[in-house]
């Protein structure tokens, strides 16, 4: 505990009782004895919760309220109504001023605490988002259309940082002994479940047990036992691989991929390549996207429109990179040269053609950077990686 609470009341005597029983429950309290009063120690004291009495002669708690909320500085601090107001137009009243919970005296302490503790809780777990989402690294993977290596390049460099590959300089191949490795995860947010098809999984994926649960039930914990391991270190979030798209609802990519924050340093997200609904909401919980493209005219002319579009939608050409994944015939490729000119943005990664490798990787349900750690391919992934850390630093 040791939160400071802010106690509202004309009545001294009042303030004095429940401040303490709050001391006992070993809050700090801090008195005031009028609305004015209250205003003016909450802007100095950012108390961590409010209680707040209605009936005060100056300026009375609905008012003190609204000046609250209308304040940026102070209007997430959880207020609690506390007063003899009992009737329904009362709390009605309480709750439109922008009350977080509404209490009629008089009361039982034991009920008292236990709104405390509630509002608490709920206003910390903001706080620990906002905490998470400000250190771990988001990375989301998009394509520009389907079939261009999307899911094989968020797997791959997902893998290289969980085996700390992008935390390596170029020439080290392994780590030293006293290295740790960031933790890292990777949510297959696509709506067919191509990453469970990459790694020959079709069992025990988690993401459709989070999918049936309301938003409001989803923690951190819950999501951590839902999350599939790897032996490369990789944790993730997976669903079936089916040809029909799984449907996932706005406000379930955002809880998600806000609590999966809480519980890695990087976390990688499959994006598929439609920029639905979802893929909008999923955006605003990114520090960096990364279009996946091929070099091809028709690529490049889907890659113009998408950029386009994000920048529409306030996105920013500088958390926006583009990784190349060269399957073209020869003849029609695109050089880098050609592509970073035509959308004036840079592209942080090139991925070499290696079929047969891939389609060993895709048999063997293994991640190429795994399979054949010495490739060309895999040091091309350790570089895409080492440039992210990097970028989202």
């Amino acid at each position: 505990m040791g939160e400071t609470i802010l106690v509202v009341d004309d009545d001294l005597q009042t303030v004095k009782l429940i401040s303490l029983l709050l001391q006992r429950k070993g809050y700090r309290t801090l008195p005031a004895t009028s609305g004015v009063q209250a205003l003016a120690k909450a802007q100095t004291e950012q108390p961590d919760l409010i209680i707040l009495d209605v009936m005060m002669p100056d300026l009375d708690g609905l008012e003190v309220c609204r000046r609250l909320r209308a304040n940026p500085r102070l209007s997430a601090i959880p207020i609690l109504m506390f007063t003899a107001k009992a009737a329904v137009g009362d709390k009605i009243a309480g709750l439109q001023a922008g009350a977080d919970d509404y209490l009629t005296k008089p009361v039982h302490p034991a009920e008292l605490i236990s709104r405390v503790e509630a509002l608490l809780q709920r206003a910390a777990r903001p706080k620990a988002q906002a905490t998470a989402r400000a250190h771990a690294a988001t990375i989301g993977f998009l394509g520009v259309k389907g079939g261009v290596g999307t899911s094989t390049v968020a797997l791959n460099t997902a893998a290289t940082l969980a085996l700390g590959g992008g935390h390596l300089p170029p020439a080290v191949r392994t780590s030293p002994p006293d290295f740790q490795a960031p933790q890292v995860l990777l949510a297959d947010l696509a709506p067919h479940g191509g990453l469970a098809h990459l790694l020959r999984l079709s069992q025990g994926l988690g993401l459709p047990g989070l999918l049936a649960r309301p938003p409001r039930e989803l923690d951190p914990p819950t999501i951590e036992k839902h999350l599939t391991r790897h032996v490369s270190g990789l944790r993730m979030l997976l669903t079936p691989y089916a040809p029909r798209p799984v449907m996932l609802s706005a406000a379930h990519i955002q809880v998600i991929a806000r609590h999966l924050a809480a519980l890695s340093d990087y976390v990688l997200f499959e994006m598929g390549h439609t920029l639905d609904d979802g893929a909008r909401t999923l955006l605003g919980e990114l520090r960096y996207l990364v279009l996946v493209m091929e070099p091809t005219s028709l690529c490049l002319l889907h890659a113009r429109e998408l950029i386009q579009i994000l920048l529409q939608i306030g996105w920013v050409l500088q958390q926006l990179g583009l990784v190349v994944v060269n399957r073209a015939v020869s003849g029609i490729a695109l050089t880098r040269r050609q592509i970073e000119e035509a959308l004036s943005l840079e592209l942080i990664g090139f991925i070499s053609p290696a079929p047969d490798l891939a389609h060993r990787a895709v048999d063997q349900g293994v991640p190429i950077v795994m399979l054949q750690p010495e490739s060309p391919l895999a040091e091309q992934f350790r570089e895409l990686a080492r440039r992210l850390v990097a970028l989202t630093r």
